[in-house]
C-alpha cells in the first residue's frame, strides 16, 4: 500500500478568517443577533459565530485553535495541565472575539478527550469560575447526531457520514434527512498517533501495526452496521477537509473550494505515500496542510483508508458543515421553530 500508495449557500469567503485573525466588520456594523457554539475537541477547539435568519443558519465567523486536549489522555486517563492551559487561553480569546461580534448566547460542548478523562469535572468548574462558560460533555452518539444535523443541511440523498476526530471516529447513516443508525469508535488521529507512531518519519513497521489495529477495530465494530448500497460517503471534520486542501494545494482555506470536493482511494494512497516519506518538519511546509496538524494527519489518512476498505467505496465527498453547524442548528435554530 505504501508503495502504491449545498443545499444552503455557505457564508465563508475564501480568506484566512478561519483562524479568527480577521473579523467581519460588516456583520458587526449591522448589529444583527449573533450566537456562538464552541466545540472542545481532542485536537482542536473551534468556534462558530452565526445568526438565525428565519430558520436558516447563516455562518458569520469560524475560528480554530489547536489546543490538543487529548494530550496524554490515552496513557494517563487525565487532562494534561498544559492542555488545560492552552484550552483555557483559547476560550478566553473566543470570549473576546465573540464580544466584538456582540454574541448574545453560547453553547459549548466537549467530546472524546473530555469524555475519557477522570479530571474533566474539575476543569469544567475552573472554566465556569474564570469565564462563566457552561460546557456540556456529550456522548459519542450525541456527537454523531450533531454531525448528521450539520451535514443534512447540504445533502438529501442516502448518506453515510464519517467524522475522524482526535480521539474517536463517528459513523452516521441517514435517509430522507433522518438518522437511521450511528456509532462512535474510540480511534482518532491523535489517539492513533500517540499509540503507534514514535519515529520521525515513521517506520514501515509502525504504520503497519497502526493500519492493522485500525482495520481490525473498524471491521469488528461496524459489522452489521454498514448500510446497503447505493449511498453517498461523506467526510466531515479536520482530517477530511485537510486532505482536500492538500489535494488542491490551497495556500489559504477556502470553504467554497473544499465543500463538496471529492477524494478517491487512489488519490488518498498517493497522499499517504507522500506524507509517510516526510518528517513532521517537512510536512509542516506542505502547501495545503496546517502546520499544527502535520504530526497527526498521517494517522487520520490511515483511518480514512480503512473506511474505504470496510465500505468498499472508492471516493468520498467532503462536507464543510459538521457538528458545529449541527450544534448551532439543534440548540438555537430548531428550538425556536
Amino acid at each position: 500500500m505504501l508503495q502504491k500508495a449545498m443545499g444552503k449557500q455557505l457564508n465563508n469567503k475564501c480568506n484566512s478568517n478561519l483562524d479568527g485573525s480577521e473579523l467581519d466588520w460588516i456583520e458587526r456594523k449591522e448589529k444583527k443577533r449573533h450566537l456562538a457554539v464552541i466545540d472542545i475537541g481532542t485536537n482542536s477547539t473551534r468556534m462558530l459565530i452565526f445568526r438565525n435568519d428565519q430558520g436558516k443558519l447563516v455562518r458569520v465567523n469560524k475560528s480554530v485553535r489547536y489546543t490538543r486536549m487529548g494530550q496524554g489522555v490515552n496513557q494517563t486517563g487525565r487532562l494534561h495541565p498544559d492542555a488545560e492551559k492552552r484550552n483555557m487561553e483559547a476560550l478566553e480569546e473566543y470570549k473576546n472575539i465573540a464580544a466584538d461580534y456582540g454574541v448574545e448566547a453560547f453553547y459549548l460542548f466537549g467530546t472524546s478527550a473530555m469524555r475519557d478523562a477522570d479530571n474533566t469535572a474539575a476543569y469544567l468548574e475552573a472554566v465556569k469560575e474564570k469565564l462563566g462558560f457552561e460546557i456540556e460533555v456529550i456522548s459519542g452518539e450525541a456527537e454523531a447526531e450533531l454531525g448528521f444535523v450539520g451535514v443534512s443541511q447540504c445533502f438529501e440523498e442516502k448518506i453515510l457520514i464519517f467524522d475522524i476526530g482526535g480521539g474517536s471516529t463517528e459513523f452516521i447513516y441517514g435517509e430522507d434527512n433522518e438518522i437511521k443508525r450511528m456509532m462512535s469508535i474510540n480511534l482518532g488521529c491523535v489517539r492513533c498517533t500517540e499509540e503507534f507512531i514514535f519515529s520521525d518519519p515513521p517506520t514501515f513497521q509502525e504504520l503497519e501495526r497502526m493500519n492493522e489495529k485500525i482495520y481490525a477495530e473498524f471491521e469488528k465494530k461496524t459489522h452489521g452496521f454498514l448500510p446497503t448500497k447505493p449511498y453517498k460517503l461523506i467526510g466531515i471534520g479536520g482530517t477530511a477537509t485537510s486532505l482536500s486542501t492538500i489535494k488542491q494545494e490551497l495556500k489559504t482555506y477556502c470553504s467554497e473550494m473544499v465543500h463538496q470536493s471529492t477524494i478517491t482511494k487512489d488519490e488518498l494512497e498517493r497522499m499517504i505515500d507522500s506524507l509517510a516519506s516526510k518528517t513532521i518538519k517537512e510536512r509542516q511546509n506542505m502547501v495545503g496542510l496546517e502546520a499544527k496538524r502535520a504530526d497527526i494527519i498521517l494517522a487520520g489518512a490511515f483511518l480514512l483508508l480503512n473506511i474505504f476498505k470496510i465500505t468498499g467505496e472508492t471516493v468520498f465527498t467532503v462536507c464543510d458543515y459538521d457538528n458545529l453547524e449541527g450544534a448551532a442548528y439543534r440548540h438555537f435554530v430548531m428550538e425556536n421553530k
